[in-house]
């Protein structure tokens, strides 16, 4: 009896024995995770729901992975500008307006320091080196000229970019390739803004293009380095155009094909090793890139590029300046011939009576000189049939100037013959004979005597 009473005693204190320790690795079975049996494990052994693990992405790396788009070498104009552009180094510094200044309302004015690298602007082949300029993680502002004035911002705390890009819009990523400072204007909303030392995401390949191959571009600022050992993602960008998605570890801008006519929707998103979003709402972009065969094609999608083009497009050559532009500048800098010939009128002489055409231009100025040569106290001389010397020939005999040399005997002189008349008032004038023959000396008109065998009958009559 005492026997079994110690062996009931023994057996209850196994019993609880081992119910405490059934409860302690079920304890540690919660607690760190032990595995159970059970094709489950303990998520479904207990009946909860499945613990989410971490793990990358499900999309594949590469553009590969898309359906309706591939990746294609540059054009080789691009290749070319690399290569003159590869010893290029440039830095930028943002003079003002001053990081965290508060800004008025209106515009403003932005001016930058650069070095290193030229802004062109090469007219009819497009852009050379130049500058982007961001607001947030808007659209970016195409800039050739260290200083610019950019419109009002919204109330609030912003964030501006600068960027260096080539010619095909491309960012430079070299270290001081880039510069950034906040501004605010109203008040500061620091919400507003990522945390400084975060990860932000800015899209920068361009908005509209003229053929395919189209760049696509970004630039990551303060993004986690990765790629310094094996499977050490920490970011991946997964882009999405028109529906197809894949995904990149590096900054390394892409040239696709396989773009529609018209709009295309383009979304970047920034996510983490897991796939999750990374530093969200700030990394989320869409964009709409629009490819338009209309637009002109600027040099740098052809094949090649000259040496003179090449020139232009680095900044060591004046662009040069299209024909079109001459012919609508040509009005405006060169008056017209047309109105030349009638603004210079010649005086009357043997080369004025060559032209035929100014003859009616000139009639109305010769008329009214006869007119005083009408008047009798001008005839110089009693004949009638000796006209005075022409004006114009007196300057030229000294004789006639000097006052004491007598005047000649009409009687010595030996008879003159008329003077020719003057071929420009021939041509112009429509009485060939000139009027200061035709009048006498009392003023009355002079008539030809009358010729024939009864004239010398007449005169003995007359006597």
């Amino acid at each position: 009896m005492g026997w079994h009473g110690r062996a009931g005693g023994r057996c209850s204190g196994q019993g609880s024995g081992l119910a405490r320790l059934a409860a302690l690795v079920l304890l540690l079975v919660v607690v760190f995770g032990l595995p159970l049996p059970g094709p489950g494990g303990r998520s479904e052994a207990l009946g909860w729901p499945p613990r989410p693990t971490a793990a990358p992405a499900a999309a594949p790396l590469g553009v590969a992975a898309a359906e309706h788009l591939r990746e294609v070498a540059p054009p080789g104009a691009v290749q070319q500008l690399r290569e003159a552009l590869a010893e290029r180094q440039p830095r930028l510094r943002i003079v003002s307006p001053a990081p965290e200044a508060l800004l008025p309302a209106g515009p403003w004015t932005l001016r930058l320091q650069v070095e290193d690298w030229p802004l062109v602007e090469g007219g009819a082949l497009g852009l050379g080196p130049h500058l982007l300029v961001a607001i947030d993680d808007g659209e970016p502002l195409v800039l050739t000229s260290p200083e610019t004035t950019l419109p009002e911002l919204s109330p609030g705390s912003h964030r501006l970019t600068v960027m260096a890009a080539r010619p095909w819009g491309e960012v430079v990523k070299s270290p001081g390739a880039m510069a950034q400072i906040r501004l605010h204007r109203t008040a500061v909303n620091s919400l507003a803004l990522p945390e400084p030392g975060t990860a932000q995401l800015l899209a920068v390949s361009p908005g509209a293009a003229a053929a395919e191959p189209l760049l696509l571009d970004w630039l990551l600022i303060d993004a986690p380095l990765q790629h310094l050992r094996d499977d050490d993602a920490l970011w991946r960008l997964r882009v999405t155009v028109n529906g197809d998605s894949f995904l990149v570890d590096r900054q390394t801008p892409l040239w696709l094909r396989g773009w529609r006519p018209g709009g295309n929707a383009l979304q970047l998103e920034l996510l983490d090793g897991r796939g999750e979003p990374l530093n969200p709402p700030f990394n989320s972009l869409v964009r709409e890139v629009r490819l338009d065969p209309s637009r002109p094609r600027p040099a740098w999608q052809g094949a090649s590029l000259s040496d003179a083009d090449l020139a232009i497009l680095l900044g060591e050559a004046p662009p040069a300046v299209e024909t079109q532009e001459l012919q609508e500048l040509a009005p405006a800098s060169i008056p017209a011939p047309t109105s030349a010939p009638p603004a210079t009128p010649a005086p009357a002489g043997p080369q004025t009576a060559a032209e035929p055409e100014p003859e009616p231009e000139i009639e109305p100025e010769l008329q009214p000189e006869p007119e005083p040569e009408l008047q009798p106290e001008q005839a110089p001389a009693p004949e009638p049939d000796l006209p005075p010397a022409p004006p114009l020939v007196a300057p030229a005999e000294p004789a006639v100037t000097e006052p004491t040399v007598p005047s000649p005997d009409p009687d010595d002189l030996p008879p003159m013959a008329a003077p020719e008349p003057d071929p420009v008032q021939a041509s112009l004038s429509p009485t060939p004979t000139p009027a200061r023959v035709e009048v006498n000396a009392d003023g009355t008109l002079r008539r030809d005597p009358p010729t024939g065998p009864l004239t010398a009958w007449r005169k003995r009559l007359a006597r």
